[in-house]
């Protein structure tokens, strides 16, 4: 009877428990990628406040105008706006006691002296960057008012964050929080804080964001809430970055589609855009 030779098939055997083996460590690697449920907005102040550090630290591509200037006006103006916008945002009962807003922390605005340049954007947690050249490029309080809400609403609803997350992932931005060193050729703190005024939202998130926009301004203020279709009008997206990262959708500066947006039950909206407090204190100042 002829003898059966079995070293090849345990051959086989020993590679493919290997492989599962391989694969199966992969599978628990996968696992320890935190969920973007588990990022808190402790964990987004947090992470906020090392991005505003980082920029600060970079004069050359985020120019800071200083508070102890003729922009000093300017600076308490815009942010008395952008508290009045987002405060009621902090007010956060609905959510679990564990992951809310800091109410006693204040959501810091910065003006970028970049004449040349048209942006806005915030960092996660709230503080705001507005350039000169946007400032300069508006007319009214209404229009800044618009800009203010949105960008608020921006961070507050996650936007931001899932986009942060989808460009670096969660183990990263959770390392960056925990003050863990990124590994050689890994995103650093400061490429993430580079990309924040990069970052792209599409048609249809713009659409959402202005919906949610026009709320806040209605429940926040006596301001009008047609703010946008004034920007469109005068602001053209080929120079103007906040246009290009915010994708306009064709039926944006229709005036009936923004005024039969849906509000928050009870508000009232106003229809107040200027008594001259954004000339005096903003297009006098810079």
């Amino acid at each position: 009877m002829r003898k059966t030779n079995t070293k090849p098939v345990r051959k086989n055997y020993f590679f493919l428990a290997l492989l599962i083996g391989v694969l199966a460590f992969s599978s628990c690697r996968k696992e320890d990628v935190p969920a973007p449920s588990t990022f808190t907005k402790e964990k987004r102040e947090m992470l906020g406040d090392q991005m505003r550090i980082a920029i600060a630290a970079d004069i050359v591509n985020f120019p800071a105008l200083s508070y102890n200037s003729p922009a000093d006006s300017t600076y308490w103006y815009i942010q008395k706006l952008y508290n009045q916008a987002s405060n009621i945002l902090k007010i956060d009962g609905q959510s679990p006691s564990n992951d809310r807003w800091d109410r006693s922390r204040e959501w810091q605005v910065t003006i970028l002296d970049l004449d040349d340049v048209k942006t806005a954007f915030t960092t996660p947690g709230g503080h705001l960057y507005l350039s000169t050249g946007l400032l300069k490029s508006l007319e009214k309080e209404y229009e800044l008012y618009y800009i203010l809400t949105f960008e608020a609403t921006l961070m507050h609803e996650k936007y931001l964050l899932n986009r942060l997350i989808n460009e670096f992932n969660t183990t990263t931005l959770n390392n960056f929080v925990q003050g863990i060193p990124p590994p050689p050729s890994s995103p650093t703190l400061e490429d993430v804080a580079t990309m924040l005024g990069e970052l792209k939202f599409d048609e249809a998130m713009t659409s959402e964001m202005d919906e949610m926009a026009v709320s806040l301004i209605c429940q926040t203020s006596i301001f009008d809430r047609t703010g946008i279709i004034s920007i469109l009008d005068h602001l053209d997206e080929a120079d103007t970055k906040w246009m290009q990262t915010r994708r306009s959708y064709d039926y944006r500066n229709q005036e009936d589609y923004i005024l039969n947006l849906p509000v928050t039950s009870g508000d009232d909206c106003g229809d107040f855009k200027s008594n001259g407090g954004y000339q005096k204190y903003v297009l006098d100042r810079l």
